[in-house]
């Protein structure tokens, strides 16, 4: 048992480790098959290649969406004209059904007058009488 608490009591080291040095030979012999410079290189450039090709997709579908939303939008700019221009007629119509209703009811107020019911009388017996 270990006398104090930093003392761990590891004796002998168990041969399923590998020690710093072993792992470092190993590399230096190819053992874990470092990737040469021009190796490198070229899968840098694959790489560079391959992220330029989905980029350029990637535009490509962007641009075309684009165009897609820019025609809805043209489309929908017309609908909203025509909405636009066929509520205006509406309110025109409106607006000459209104001053037709306000004449009618001035006409009703004006004939329907004590002094425009005598002016009808006359106006009847003057067509009726004989001029000589």
């Amino acid at each position: 048992m270990p006398q104090n608490s930093l003392d761990i009591g590891i004796e002998t080291v168990p041969s399923k480790i590998i020690s710093f040095t072993a792992f470092k030979n190993a590399a230096n012999n190819n053992i874990l098959m470092p990737l040469r410079k021009d190796q490198v290189k070229h899968k840098a450039k694959y790489d560079s290649q391959d992220t330029q090709e989905s980029l350029k997709a990637e535009v490509a579908a962007l641009q075309q969406e684009l165009a897609i939303v820019k025609q809805q939008k043209a489309e929908l700019e017309n609908l909203l004209k025509q909405q636009e221009e066929a509520r205006k007629i509406q309110v025109q119509e409106m607006q000459i059904e209104i001053d037709l209703n306000k004449l009618a009811h001035q006409i009703a107020e004006i004939t329907q007058t004590d002094y425009f019911q005598q002016l009808q009388i006359e106006v009847e017996s003057l067509r009726h009488t004989k001029i000589s």
